[in-house]
């Protein structure tokens, strides 16, 4: 089975007003190359599920794609605050719903295990409860202490960059997963994007589990450097220079009007070489063998 479609189709398939979970965490792992497509392809009213949001909330809502976000967090860590998730929240042009990294995980758990709720401990005697109307404390039935019922989270799509792929959809990340096997699972339709496609042959003999599999993938998208500019573990590392020149568009219109035309809005292979073109970037970010 074949499953490789073009990252502009993929885009096409995202009407407006869909929920879009994305993978990967703050600054490592994004599926950036998907994300820009879909800034691309002038979609609205996204409502877009992340655990750790980064540079690709920030850029959706830079390009106004997006209606509503539910987050544990977003931002560029040492880098600083999201500018484009700030003004929007300043402003309240975008909704916002607060969630923690456990509570999105047992949200997508839930739609997994095709129940009404989780019950959980967590987000007891903390502000969560008073700023997320989407939780409910109950009784335990068994007679225990009260309980927080966390609601199924289910996205219409989810967005997710591996190390490695098959035709088949079948996906390796290395290193840490976060939260990209749920969103694959709870994901209506799972795109997955990947740095290199190998023979399903190849890809099982790699030595490291198949976490994401094929009978949840609906399209293989084949994107070298489709992290960048965060970072992707062990092949190479966070691009500094091309995520502070994206704060520094982001901060002025002017400047992120022409960041839009330029950057994002062409195909990822013209966004490579606005990069410096695959050698410069194996050089700079020091690509490992693996």
């Amino acid at each position: 089975m074949n499953k490789l479609v073009l990252l502009d189709d993929m885009a096409g398939q995202i009407p407006d007003g869909a929920t879009v979970a994305i993978g990967g965490s703050s600054i490592s792992r994004k599926p950036m190359a998907m994300v820009r497509a879909l800034a691309r392809s002038g979609v609205k009213d996204l409502r877009l599920i992340v655990d750790v949001g980064g540079p690709d909330v920030d850029l959706l809502i830079g390009v106004g794609a997006v209606r509503e976000v539910l987050y544990a967090f977003v931002g560029f860590e040492f880098l600083g605050l999201a500018p484009h998730f700030r003004a929007a929240r300043q402003n309240q042009s975008v909704a916002f719903q607060e969630w923690t990294e456990y509570t999105i995980m047992a949200g997508l758990d839930a739609t997994i295990k095709r129940i009404p709720f989780i019950p959980t401990h967590a987000g007891l005697a903390t502000d969560v409860l008073s700023v997320n109307p989407a939780f409910r404390v109950i009784a335990d039935p068994f007679g225990g202490d009260d309980v927080v019922a966390i609601p199924p989270l289910s996205p219409d799509f989810a967005l997710i960059h591996a190390n490695y792929a098959d035709r088949a959809g079948n996906g390796v990340i290395l290193g840490d997963s976060h939260v990209d096997v749920l969103c694959a699972k709870a994901a209506k339709t799972t795109f997955l994007s990947c740095e290199q496609v190998l023979s399903s042959k190849d890809l099982q003999n790699l030595g490291a589990g198949i976490q994401i599999l094929r009978i949840h993938t609906a399209g293989v998208i084949e994107a070298p450097w489709g992290a960048h500019p965060t970072i992707m573990a062990p092949g190479y590392r966070l691009d500094l220079g091309a995520m502070k020149d994206y704060l520094h568009q982001a901060s002025d219109p002017d400047l992120w009007l022409n960041y839009t035309q330029e950057v994002i809005g062409q195909d990822h292979e013209t966004y490579v070489k606005h990069q410096g073109g695959a050698l410069a970037l194996k050089q700079r970010l020091g690509v490992s063998s693996t």
